[in-house]
């Protein structure tokens, strides 16, 4: 599938979940809505119910309108018996919760009576009112009923669909999530097979050219031609035969080592030798260029017991890293220190450095830093790669440091005694 319709699947899908998270935003709130009226209904059933009833048991009372006392309502009304009819209706109703209740004057909302627990703190809910003017026709009275938390009952009703909601949400959202950062990372992972498979390319272009050149020039020769001749043309293909051995064996090597166990060759390796010698070496070896190397070596201890071979191949590495990637002339500083019942190694260069992304991702395999389909700089991504499992093999660690066009600073930890057996 074309990378720019995945785009578009993805755009979609994240606009539909968008668009069913604020469609169930907007039930859940309906739903709440409609909630909040069937309970105000229930309470205003519960109130005429007892309104009626207290209609049938009494005796209609006619009072003088001039004669608006709390004593002539509280005459013709039972109180007993409206607390009874209170409980009786709220049960029947349904209604949960606390509540409260009380006979109030209508022209100065005066309570004149109301049940226990009642308080100034009622009245700031919003009551259900029924008018009590079928019991008691003189002044006008109202019977009042509150809930304090009506709210939070009708919204308790809510939590289910709430956490149902949320639930499949999280789920589809999770989906979606997974979808993405796997299409992420095979993004990323196509990319980098892509590079890689350019770099063997190229790698193996240039000593294919020569070992060909050099056959051509071989076979065209006339046999009388001089021994010397033929022996460096057959030298030339010997060597460009080796490097490409090389490459292979390291590519192998590396492949080998995702399916087995690494096994160390436990030693005493003085960290400080290794590096005097391995690090000119490699200098020499490795650049076109002249290498100033400042040693800072101050580690009191720099004897450890690990492999000498994954150790020399881990400051090789490193130490390539740095003149490979480097457009001025090479300066290397390398410092040791006792750190934590082991040495810290610290590889500074002034080469071009890498972006933040780029240090998530140079210790990965086969991630080189993306050049296009330039490919001046030789090497499969395998070199940091191959410097982390071997460090970390020896229970160590290693972390960079760096400035884009500024350079980079490698720290590598070795412990003073690795394990034997690590992965």
């Amino acid at each position: 599938m074309r990378p720019k319709t995945v785009k578009i699947i993805i755009l979609v899908s994240l606009l539909a979940l968008l668009g069913l998270v604020f469609t169930q935003v907007l039930w859940i709130l309906e739903e709440t809505r409609l909630a909040g009226k069937q309970f105000n209904h229930r309470a205003d059933n519960a109130l005429s119910d007892v309104i009626g009833e207290l209609k049938t048991n009494h005796e209609a009372v006619a009072v003088p309108v001039d004669s608006n006392t709390a004593h002539n309502i509280l005459q013709v009304v039972d109180t007993a018996f409206l607390s009874g009819l209170m409980r009786k209706y709220v049960n029947y109703h349904r209604l949960e919760g606390e509540y409260y209740y009380s006979i109030v004057k209508s022209s100065n909302d005066s309570v004149v009576w109301h049940s226990a627990g009642f308080s100034d703190d009622s009245k700031k809910t919003e009551p259900f009112k029924a008018c009590l003017s079928p019991v008691y026709k003189g002044t006008y009275y109202h019977l009042a009923l509150y809930f304090p938390g009506k709210n939070r009952i009708v919204f308790s009703k809510q939590i289910g669909w709430i956490l149902l909601t949320l639930i499949f949400l999280t789920i589809i959202s999770s989906g979606v999530i997974l979808i993405v950062f796997t299409y992420l990372r095979q993004k990323k992972l196509s990319e980098m097979k892509n590079d890689f498979i350019n770099n063997v390319t190229h790698e193996f272009k240039t000593p294919v050219a020569t070992i060909a050149l050099a056959a051509e020039v071989l076979m065209k020769s006339d046999p009388r031609s001089g021994q010397e001749r033929v022996k460096n043309y057959a030298r030339i293909i010997l060597d460009e035969n080796e490097r490409m051995k090389k490459q292979i064996e390291r590519v192998l090597e590396i492949a080998q080592q995702d399916h087995q166990e690494i096994t160390l060759n436990l030693q005493e390796c003085d960290v400080h030798k290794t590096i005097s010698s391995v690090i000119p070496n490699i200098c020499l070896e490795r650049s076109e260029k002249e290498v100033s190397v400042n040693y800072n070596l101050k580690a009191k201890n720099p004897v450890i017991r690990g492999d000498m071979m994954f150790l020399t191949g881990v400051i090789t590495n490193i130490t390539e890293n740095a003149l490979k990637y480097n457009n001025r002339q090479p300066e290397i500083r390398v410092d040791t220190e006792d750190a934590n019942d082991g040495i810290l190694i610290s590889i500074t260069d002034n080469g071009i450095g890498m972006s933040r992304e780029a240090m998530k991702h140079i210790f990965n395999k086969f991630y080189r830093v993306p050049t296009g389909n330039i490919h001046n700089v030789k090497g499969f991504g395998l070199g940091l790669y191959y410097a982390r499992i071997m460090t970390e093999a020896h229970g160590g660690y290693i972390n960079v440091f760096s400035d884009l066009n500024k350079g980079s600073r490698f720290d590598v930890y070795f412990p003073y005694s690795a394990a034997e057996k690590r992965n």
